[in-house]
């Protein structure tokens, strides 16, 4: 059995301050992305999640936007 540390396994969702940072965008961004709708999220207590996987989708979508202009 092999034994894994759990620094070492990425998350399957970030914080606001990890998202922010896998982003490359400020608070105010993030949120606004998340009250427009751009980005999902779900809560666990009082803390806000976002998918990794909602990162990704996000920016695929921009990058389809942007090569499509």
């Amino acid at each position: 059995m092999q034994h894994t540390e759990v620094g070492s396994i990425p998350p399957l969702a970030n914080q606001i301050p990890q998202a922010c940072a896998r982003l490359g965008v400020g608070r105010t961004c993030l949120y606004e992305l998340l009250k427009s709708g751009e980005l999902q999220c779900f809560k666990i207590g009082t803390r806000t999640l976002i998918p990794e996987v909602e990162l990704e989708r996000f920016i695929a979508k921009r990058m389809a936007q942007q090569a499509a202009t």
